[in-house]
């Protein structure tokens, strides 16, 4: 008993010592937890002062912008914005940016689809919440605080967007996302759901400037917004959330692919049946992009616009880029330009911004009515588009301001294509200033006394008239627009070092093609260059060197956000001082000279002007780039689709026009020279081209006989080591070529072509260099390499001479065959044009009420085509037809009877022979 008793005393004990074990844990653990709560509490209550601190300002002025915006509410706020508006110089409007086709459309005359669409896709608890969607504000909180106070996704309501797009700036600020939502439910109750789903699919942009759902139905269906079907409302629906890249018109891939995943939103959200759903993704992609007629942009307003975009896309930061080094970087930036610049653009034209210009109306009319009168002489028009066939295109800057002041883009107003900066032409000699000589006159390789070779070049260009005139100085040479000095210029220079200064001026349209391009030298782009882009190069020189990337864009504002840009203007010193001014002197010698290109379009009262013509091949771009201290204008005419202009040069044409509009702009002004940077002297030289040592001049003294000008600074940075660094770059491009050289294999008769031609362009590229030494090594290890395959390369010459004349024997079987092709061809019209002919005179014996006079005439010549078509299937039908209407044509009254009811000089029909 005793022993069972203190058993159970020592089970009692042995459980109170677990439960007070268990006890003790649990109150560690929630000693822990309590500890932890406190620290949590504390944390807490610190960042809420320092939420409060920072927040509550922004807070209170949210709060104000809600007040504001209250107090005069009213439905005329949520309409569309006023158009984009373009001012003048002096702050005179120029005009209006249209904003688009637009027609407000009330909510009861909208497809369901539509705003249940945006219902399912937008805001999925639209029709029970206050304005503000909690759920989606606490997940927008949530990544507020996880980036630092960077709003990074939305939250807004329908509700909200209508408030943002209509009462608020575009910023993405903590401020407005307070007032947006304080706003909200004082929206909503005073406007109603309905209304503010009218007010959203009415402020939509829908791309294509449709703005609001009914032009956007009008323009892409050809419907009232009332009859549109799933497929239709959600391609709309996606489109309003990036115009640009959803544009069904530019991008029907990318739109389709958008509109289905909005389809498949609307039918999860209940917007529409799985039969619906089913029967819309498989619905082709069709718009018919219906146009309304609007009244045309003007040159400048359409200039003012892309300009604008420009200088918003630089305030976000957009990397420009103008030379590229392959083809994937060129497309990649392409392709992404086009789409912000398009969005950027879109933007713009959808309204609500006022741009003020540099462009000045006065000399626009100028310049406008002088290319008009220019090319009045020809008035052919393009059958299609009504538009002059000859067009011309001109730009004008302020060589004081650096601003864009005139920009015509064609003849007259009713051309909405502005070829000033949308249209990029072949430039010929006019291009040689700003990427051979300036260039050249930068690199110390070349002054305008430097003497060059006038030859003909194996592979290279041939000079206009195709004469040679030998050992030429470069200022005559510039002057005569001889080629092939230029081409020499730049292949001692280098396509890639001409190329930089362009690049440094911002010229659009170069291609990574154009890389190592000789072409260049007298302007053989690939692409093409703009008008604008010369202007600005050319102003460039005219302002010693300095480029500026002003374009007409002084100010931005916007009717939600104020002023939102302002010019701020970037200065690059493209070319030296010197070497822009020297090149500026020597383009004088294309007015001054006695062989100058432009010597007859020197300017009233002995204005100081510099320039360059500029003709293509077959004369099928002409331009002429000229500039004054006040001053630069460039004009370019040819037509859009390039064609021959015998007889018209750079001087002939775009010459007079620029002589025209320049002399009307200097009317008042006093000639005025430009001004010579103290880096330039003058010195004697050599026949050679070289300055004689102690013949250095400064001061203000006039160019004579036998000296030119310098520039100390190029001289000094190039004289010492110029030659040293020339053949060094010979011996780089040579070493190169010799390592690729030397690991070269002929496995193919590909491989053997490339391998004789490398060898034989190496042995060249090696024969120049001075150095002799480097030049023994090189021409040692290039022969070497050449012999250790000489077994094999006659065995591959075998080969070739077979491939050569089983090539020979192809190419003759091929032109047979095209031979064939083409009397197949032949006969085949020629079958159509007697067929139709037939057909077209057996027409004109019907139509008369008597018998002209001219009756037997009629009748042989149908016979005639008739029997032309002998051996032709379609002879019997032709012949039965004539017989029948010869019959009838003999069976009318003759030409006079009082029986015909026609009187000889009114038959009412014109039978003229039109074959």
């Amino acid at each position: 008993m005793k022993k069972g008793i203190n058993r159970v005393k020592m089970g009692i004990k042995a459980l109170v010592g677990v439960i007070g074990g268990y006890l003790g844990v649990i109150s560690t653990i929630l000693g822990t937890m309590l500890g932890i709560m406190a620290s949590i509490l504390v944390v807490c209550l610190i960042a809420g002062i320092c939420v409060y601190v920072k927040v509550i300002p922004m807070f209170t002025e949210a709060r104000e912008v809600v007040f504001d915006n209250l107090v005069n509410m009213t439905e005329e706020d949520f309409v569309m914005n006023e158009d984009t508006q373009v001012f003048d110089d002096k702050g005179n409007k120029i005009g209006s940016v249209n904003a688009g086709r637009f027609k407000y459309t009330k909510i009861s005359k909208i497809s369901p689809y539509i705003y249940n669409g945006y219902i399912a896709v937008e805001d999925k608890r639209f029709k029970t919440h206050g304005g503000v969607d909690l759920l989606a504000t606490m997940r927008a909180s949530v990544a507020l605080l996880k980036n630092r106070g960077a709003i990074t996704q939305g939250g807004s309501t329908i509700t909200q967007q209508v408030i943002k797009n209509n009462l608020l700036s575009q910023e993405q600020t903590f401020t407005r996302k307070v007032a947006e939502i304080l706003l909200a439910p004082s929206v909503e109750q005073k406007f109603g759901k309905d209304k503010i789903m009218e007010f959203y699919c009415n402020s939509n942009y829908y791309g294509n400037r449709c703005y609001g759902v009914a032009s956007a139905s009008k323009y892409y269906f050809g419907k009232k917004p009332a009859d549109l079907e799933p497929a239709e409302a959600a391609l709309l629906i996606g489109l309003s959330n990036s115009p640009a890249a959803y544009n069904p018109v530019a991008h029907p891939k990318e739109a389709k692919q958008k509109r289905n995943d909005v389809l498949l939103k609307m039918y999860e959200g209940g917007a529409i049946t799985q039969k619906e759903y089913k029967k819309a993704v498989k619905t082709k992609l069709e718009v018919l992009q219906l146009m309304e007629k609007t009244s045309n942009e003007s040159y400048l307003l359409s200039y003012a616009v892309h300009c604008a975009a420009l200088s918003l896309l630089e305030k976000e930061n957009f990397e420009f880029k103008y030379t590229f080094k392959n083809k994937k970087e060129y497309e990649n930036y392409q392709a992404e330009y086009a789409s912000v610049y398009s969005a950027k653009c879109d933007d713009i034209r959808s309204g609500g911004y006022k741009l003020y210009t540099s462009l000045n109306q006065k000399k626009q009319k100028k310049l406008q009515a002088a290319v008009d009168s220019g090319l009045a002489y020809n008035t052919e028009k393009n059958a299609d588009s009504g538009k002059y066939a000859l067009q011309g295109a001109a730009v004008c800057v302020d060589n004081n301001t650096n601003y864009v002041v005139a920009v015509v883009g064609g003849r007259g107003t009713k051309d909405a294509y502005n070829r000033a900066y949308l249209s990029a032409r072949q430039s010929g000699s006019s291009i040689k200033p700003l990427i051979d000589y300036a260039p050249g006159f930068e690199s110390g390789q070349f002054s305008p006394s430097t003497v060059v070779n006038d030859h003909a070049i194996k592979n290279g260009p041939k000079n206009s008239g195709g004469g040679y005139r030998g050992n030429v100085h470069i200022r005559e040479a510039v002057a005569r627009s001889i080629n092939t000095i230029a081409w020499q210029v730049l292949e001692a220079i280098t396509p890639e070092y001409g190329l930089s200064f362009l690049d440094k001026m911002h010229f659009h349209n170069l291609s990574y093609v154009d890389n190592g391009n000789m072409a260049l030298s007298l302007g053989g782009f690939t692409e093409g260059v703009r008008v604008v882009d010369m202007a600005k190069g050319y102003a460039t020189l005219a302002n010693n060197g300095e480029y500026s990337d002003r374009t007409c864009i002084k100010k931005i504002s916007h009717v939600s956000d104020g002023v939102i840009y302002k010019d701020a203007e970037e200065k690059t010193q493209v070319y030296s001082k010197g070497a822009a001014w020297i090149m500026t002197d020597v383009l004088k010698g294309v007015f001054n000279e006695s062989y100058g290109t432009a010597r007859a379009l020197k300017l009233n009262g002995g204005q100081i002007t510099a320039g360059k013509t500029g003709t293509t091949n077959s004369s099928k771009d002409v331009w002429f780039c000229g500039y004054s201290a006040y001053y630069t204008t460039v004009v370019w005419c040819g037509y859009d689709t390039p064609r021959a202009m015998p007889g018209t040069y750079g001087a002939t044409l775009s010459g007079a026009i620029w002589k025209n509009y320049m002399n009307q702009i200097h009317q008042d002004l006093p000639p005025k020279d430009f001004e010579k940077p103290d880096t330039v002297c003058l010195a004697k030289y050599d026949s050679k081209g070289n300055i004689i040592e102690g013949t250095e001049v400064t001061g203000d003294r006039k160019r004579s006989y036998g000296m030119d000008y310098f520039a100390t600074d190029i001289l000094e940075d190039t004289t010492e080591y110029v030659d040293n660094e020339t053949d060094q770059s010979r011996q780089n491009k040579a070493r190169s070529k010799l390592e690729k050289f030397e690991k070269m294999t002929i496995t193919s008769i590909a491989d053997y072509y490339t391998f004789t031609e490398t060898y034989n362009t190496l042995k060249n590229m090696i024969a120049v260099i001075k150095d002799d030494d480097v030049r023994k090594e090189y021409s040692t290890r290039c022969k070497d390499k050449y012999d250790s395959l000489k077994d094999e390369s006659v065995k591959w010459k075998d080969v070739v001479k077979a491939y050569e004349e089983q090539r020979s024997e192809e190419n003759t079987r091929l032109a047979e065959e095209a031979a064939a092709k083409a009397k197949e061809e032949r006969e085949t019209q020629t079958r159509k044009t007697r067929i139709a002919l037939a057909q077209t005179r057996i027409k004109k014996l019907a139509g008369y009420d008597s018998q002209p006079s001219n009756v037997k005439d009629l009748l042989e010549k149908a016979e005639q085509a008739v029997e032309a078509c002998k051996s032709y299937s379609e002879y019997n039908t032709l012949h039965s037809d004539y017989i029948r209407s010869r019959q009838k044509l003999l069976a009318l009254p003759k030409e006079g009877d009082p029986t015909s009811g026609q009187s000889d000089t009114d038959s009412g029909t014109d039978n003229s022979d039109t074959e």
